[in-house]
């Protein structure tokens, strides 16, 4: 079953510009098979770094166990993620507002 499976991470980060105004920051996408995970860091195969990491603390059928690092260092979790389900949170850190949101989803 988990050879159709995803895990996504929409990374999220914003601040107002001081000088002109308009928005900084937005949203990245990062996406890697279930079938590719291992117990540890996650290491995604996109070039960049998320602001937010994940450990993998465990993949059994149809779900995964995981922590997510947020960027003051503050560790989330353990979750137990189902097909379907989401995690998500935001928060402030210094002046920018952070948030995450990973999902597992079926291809």
């Amino acid at each position: 079953m988990n050879e159709n499976l995803i895990l996504r991470l929409v990374d999220s980060s914003s601040k107002e510009c001081e000088v002109t105004g308009r928005m900084m920051g937005g949203d990245d996408v990062y996406e890697i098979p279930v079938s590719q995970l291992k117990p540890g860091w996650l290491e995604w195969p996109q070039k960049r770094l998320p602001d937010h990491s994940i450990t993998i603390v465990s993949i059994r059928d149809g779900f995964v166990e995981l922590t997510i690092r947020d960027v003051s260092g503050s560790v989330d979790g353990p979750y137990t993620l189902h097909v379907g389900e989401e995690k998500t949170s935001r928060y402030e850190f210094g002046e920018w507002c952070y948030g995450y949101t990973v999902s597992l989803i079926s291809k």
